[in-house]
């Protein structure tokens, strides 16, 4: 399988997890040893905690949100380890109902045993220049 359609497959996945509130279907998408980087920085360790934390953010700010993704690039650096950046919009954060928050993700993506998961991600917001 080539690195642009694992990367498409684990990022829609990871829209639709998030879509539908399921928080083990967005775990099931990590290795268990992952980490995953916020973009406030803060930082999850392994995919219980990861599972746990967005289920507490959708439970929260994002209860009605919907998101988006969009592969922006993909590169196999060695066999069986890719790094993407995916480009993502939530809107329906309910602190700014029509605000859209754009956001560039990258992902370290690793086969073990044949099975491709995320093994480290990093959330960043996208904001327009200041001036």
């Amino acid at each position: 399988m080539d690195g642009a359609r694992v990367t498409r497959e684990l990022a829609s996945g990871f829209a639709a997890a998030w879509n539908k509130h399921d928080m083990a279907a967005l775990g099931r998408l990590f290795h268990d040893d992952a980490t995953f980087v916020s973009m406030a920085g803060g930082y999850m360790r392994g995919r219980a905690e990861i599972e746990r934390q967005h289920g507490t953010v959708l439970a929260g700010p994002y209860q009605t949100s919907t998101l988006y993704v969009e592969v922006e690039d993909t590169r196999e650096l060695v066999p069986g380890v890719i790094v993407a950046h995916v480009r993502a919009e939530v809107r329906g954060d309910d602190r700014a109902p029509a605000e859209v928050r754009k956001a560039l993700l990258t992902l370290v993506i690793e086969r073990r045993a044949g099975v491709w998961r995320i093994i480290a991600a990093q959330n960043t917001a996208v904001v327009a220049p200041a001036g």
